[in-house]
């Protein structure tokens, strides 16, 4: 039985809202965060004149009375923002404006029909597509635009949809994109950059600590400057701050990244800080704050960002964008008398030619999400114009993902599915909450509105007498129940009951290496859960021990919605590390979600942190899969077996094989048909197969020389033949004793092998006697005879087109090259083209062709070629700790990048779950022990023994 959830950001009445909609439509406010949501609501609420009013002022309103789409790209100042009041007023017609907010922290109410303008996020702007909530009257005002995510896109893409109107307010980005894609009539651009105040820009290749030495920071105090510094990632923020702090006390110090609440630059805001200051920020800080007194700016030139990769967002490190450089740079050069722009880089940037760009995208990384939302809609993606192309292998194992797991049903979203998507949380979290008990919910509504345990927490911390062993999921349950009980109260907000904390959780945070922002989101998040299962949020949390651990992870083996891992192995055979700063083991079964990086070298990895899963848990929801009849040529004596696999969502546990040697009456039909298919492949041990070889060697042949007016004797051709000869065959005594001989004239007429195997086998070229290989090429289901020759690589560099001999059929090549395979061409230019390559086809994967339809040669050629690549990566697994077999396997484990900056702890041992086997002793190499030449691995730092997780 599933809970039942209730979407409390939906319209409560769904024909009222609609039945509301003013003659004029309403204005719909898309905001990229909570926080700009509360902005934009002040903004509405204030008439200013600003630079843009003063520009474009009158257009504007020309443009919103004419009920045209629009743009306005305005630089750091201008009050692109408080232009919405205008557009407001202009398209309503009205300056009674009421406004509303639905956000995470605000739901909709019953007076929400009553609104005529309408701020949402992205997220629930997305929701309110899928309900019919927004309809073509209404207009779309899409505030920071630049600011992509896949929400956003997919937003845009619903918008166009329906066919509403689009406004959209966006930094300095080339416009040109959104212009066409959102049908904009017009783009109005406006900068509050003065000449005269232009900053003077330096390019230095220095490290940003370095960089903050005592000549820089001593100009610093001396001149009274502000400083904004800006650094890619929050551990480089705090640093900076530190140092500073620590040489000069005198230069009042902050920091700000995301995981820090906005309040803690409110002196910075409000022009309250006095110089001089230094601030050090991530990008968070670059185009939506305004810090009053700036006149100096530090810009690393790096960023850490989301590059799609077959499907996969992979945190990749890059140089910094132009449109990174000039909005950070924007914030003193052209606005402050005596601004000072550095940029810290190892390549050459020419500040005064760097341009907008287009922005980057993020859907085509979100398959699920696309797939999800078209489904509740009943549309195909194809038929949303996305901003960018999908990624349709992604989106069909994204769908097929969701079909598998009941959330899809017949390209709709299930009853089921419909529970998931209402509540506010990530997919997996949705379906472990639809399906828990009471006494789960408090333990999941938090868990789910917790980023992860490595983001809540500073690389610093102090996780004593928190820690759940084996689950970063309960350990960052356990921060946020310590936080409430220690500094916490049940209060309210905009009428909504929620957790809040009062000052002493600053000092509980700094001891405990907590991000307070991060317990400050996840009492937010959490709240809407409640609300939206309709429980009443709990005023007591109790830490989660041994009793909770076995439920949730029971919760989780029973319908595992997560990225699993085993053995530091994915399903699909790919390594993944279990991250240095969780508090589970490398060993087992781990559940959580996988997180791709680029390494050093630019190499995607995998990383997860979750919660551990027990292998008898495993084993307990496992499913045996049907039975099947396979022919296993390493079986010498029976080789026709039953076999039926053990298996867990894409592992296989386990393999259980019985031979067969009668064949029982319902699989009789199946078992003959495995044993034919065997014997054409060449791989069924009976003497037959020998035998009849030849003649299907010559009756390939025939075909092939014929130009496909003879039968073909492919693979399933000949599988057909041979089923026919054992029909009567009921067991593999039976089979083994059977003549089955192929009749040659039945197939092909012997005048007509005699005639075709009369044409010439060889040419000459240059004087050297060149072998022909016949072949058939099919293209739109029609064949054509062509002919091979078969070139020296030596004279195949040099031949020109005047030397080729003249044939009754077109001319193809091929070069063999020995273990590097062969190299086939329709054209004499392309086949130098491809001798010209440092890798031969062969060596870089098989093309895919029916080893029936190749030549000797050519086979003998494909499979040396294939033996070295075997062997090559055999030998590069066993360098770089990679594996030799399948999921479960035991291997050597090897340590990437991330790992050698420091050594992750193994995670404690839980009462009953699975361990790995340790040896008790191993032979001590040079010097003897204490204990006669053998010491214990631990003892000396080495790695004790492991017994891997393994199927049969």
């Amino acid at each position: 039985m599933h809970r039942q959830v209730q979407d409390r950001y939906l319209p409560p009445d769904h024909d009222a809202f609609v039945a509301a909609e003013p003659p004029t439509g309403r204005i719909i406010v898309i905001a990229p965060t909570r926080a700009a949501c509360e902005t934009i609501e002040l903004a509405i609420g204030l008439k200013i004149e600003t630079v843009l009013q003063k520009q474009h002022g009158e257009y504007i309103r020309e443009l919103a009375s004419a009920r045209k789409g629009f743009g306005i790209v305005a630089g750091t100042g201008t009050g692109k923002t408080l232009s919405i009041r205008p557009i407001a007023e202009t398209i309503l017609g009205t300056t009674d404006l009421r406004v509303g907010v639905v956000n995470r922290e605000r739901e909709a109410t019953p007076e929400t029909p009553t609104w005529n303008i309408i701020i949402v996020t992205t997220g629930i702007a997305r929701r309110w597509f899928q309900d019919g909530d927004i309809l073509p009257s209404d207009t779309l005002v899409v505030d920071e635009i630049h600011q992509t995510s896949a929400e956003l896109e997919l937003c845009l893409a619903l918008g166009k949809r329906v066919g509403c109107r689009f406004i959209w307010l966006s930094a300095t980005v080339d416009p040109s994109f959104y212009a066409r894609y959102l049908n904009a009539a017009a783009v109005l651009e406006s900068s509050a950059f003065d000449p005269r105040k232009a900053a003077d820009v330096k390019v230095i290749r220095r490290d940003p600590m370095a960089f903050l030495d005592d000549k820089f920071l001593l100009s610093v105090q001396k001149e009274k400057r502000g400083v904004g510094m800006f650094l890619p990632t929050r551990a480089g923020v705090e640093a900076a701050a530190e140092v500073v702090a620590d040489k000069f006390p005198r230069i009042n110090t902050a920091f700000y990244h995301g995981g820090e609440p906005i309040r803690v630059l409110r002196p910075f805001l409000e022009g309250e800080e006095k110089k001089p200051y230094f601030l050090s920020m991530t990008a968070a800080g670059q185009s939506a704050l305004n810090v009053q007194g700036l006149d100096t700016v530090v810009i690393d030139d790096t960023r850490f960002t989301n590059i799609i990769e077959k499907g996969k967002n992979v945190l990749t490190k890059l140089h910094l964008g132009a449109n990174e450089i000039l909005q950070m740079a924007g914030r003193v050069h052209g606005r402050v008398a005596g601004g000072r722009v550095f940029i810290l880089s190892d390549r050459d940037i020419h500040f005064e030619t760097l341009r907008p760009t287009e922005p980057e995208f993020q859907l085509a990384g979100d398959s699920e999400r696309v797939a999800m939302t078209c489904a509740d809609l009943g549309v195909r993606a194809d038929e949303l114009e996305l901003p960018i192309p999908l990624d349709r292998i992604a989106y069909k194992k994204a769908m097929a993902l969701l079909e598998s797991r009941g959330i899809v049903e017949n390209g709709r979203l299930s009853r089921y599915g419909k529970l998931v998507e209402a509540l506010p949380v990530d997919r997996p979290w949705a379906e472990l909450l639809v399906n828990a008990d009471d006494e789960l919910v408090p333990y999941l509504a938090i868990m789910s509105s917790i980023e992860s345990l490595h983001r809540m927490t500073r690389e610093e911390r102090d996780l004593s007498n928190i820690v759940v062993p084996g689950s970063d999921h309960l350990t960052a349950y356990n921060l946020y129940a310590e936080a409430y009980s220690n500094c916490g109260y049940m209060g309210e907000v905009y009428g909504l009951p929620r957790h809040l904390f009062d000052e002493s959780i600053e000092q509980w945070a700094e001891r405990r290496g907590v991000l307070v922002k991060a317990i400050e989101d996840t009492a937010l998040g959490m709240a809407s859960v409640f609300r939206g299962l309709g429980m009443e949020v709990p005023t007591r949390l109790v830490p989660a021990r041994d009793h909770i651990y076995r439920k949730f992870t029971d919760l989780l083996a029973r319908f595992m919605p997560f990225d699993l891992v085993i053995d530091e192995q994915t399903a699909d055979g790919h390594d993944a590390r279990v991250s240095k700063t969780s508090v589970c083991g490398s060993w087992g079964a781990i559940a959580g979600e996988l997180r791709y990086f680029a390494d050093r070298s630019g190499t995607p990895r995998a990383g997860i942190e979750g919660t551990q899963v027990s292998l008898e848990l495993i084993r307990k929801y496992a499913t045996r899969g049907e039975p099947e009849v396979v022919y296993d040529p390493r079986r010498k004596h029976s080789p026709l077996v039953m076999r039926q696999r053990v298996e867990y969502f894409g592992f296989e546990l386990d393999r259980e094989v019985e031979s067969i040697e009668e064949f029982p009456p319902d699989l009789a039909s199946k078992a003959k048909a495995i044993l034919a298919d065997a014997m054409a492949r060449g791989e069924a041990r009976h003497p037959s197969v020998k035998h009849n070889q030849e003649i299907v060697d010559e009756i390939r042949e025939t075909y092939r020389r014929s130009g496909g007016i003879t039968p073909r004797l492919g693979l399933r051709e000949l599988a057909d033949l041979y089923e026919q000869s054992i029909a009567d065959v009921s067991s593999m005594d039976e089979f083994r004793e059977a003549r089955i001989s192929l009749d040659a004239d039945a197939i092909v007429p012997a005048a007509d092998r005699i005639r075709y195997s009369a044409l010439p086998g060889f040419t000459t070229v240059r004087e050297s006697k060149v072998p022909l290989d016949y072949d058939v090429e099919e293209q739109d289901g029609t064949r054509t005879g062509v002919v091979r020759l078969r070139l020296p690589e030596k004279l195949a560099r040099s031949l020109v087109e005047s030397e080729l001999p003249a044939m009754d059929r077109p001319l193809r090549f091929t070069v063999l090259r020995g273990p590097r395979g062969a190299v086939r061409a329709a054209t004499l230019e392309e086949l130098q083209e491809i001798l010209a390559r440092p890798w031969s086809p062969d060596e870089v994967d098989d093309d895919g062709r029916d080893s029936a339809d190749l030549t000797a040669a050519e086979r003998h050629a494909k499979r040396i070629g294939r033996e070295i690549r075997e062997k090559s990566n055999r030998t590069r697994g066993r360098d770089t700790g990679g594996r030799k077999g399948g999921p479960g396997r035991g291997r050597t484990r090897g340590r990437d990048d991330e790992e050698r900056d420091g050594k992750r702890q193994r995670g404690p041992k839980r009462p009953g779950a699975s361990r790995p086997g340790r040896r008790e002793r191993i032979e001590k190499k040079g010097k003897p022990g204490a204990d006669g030449g053998k010491v214990n691995p631990e003892s000396r730092g080495g790695r004790p023994g492991k017994r891997k997780f393994r199927g049969r």
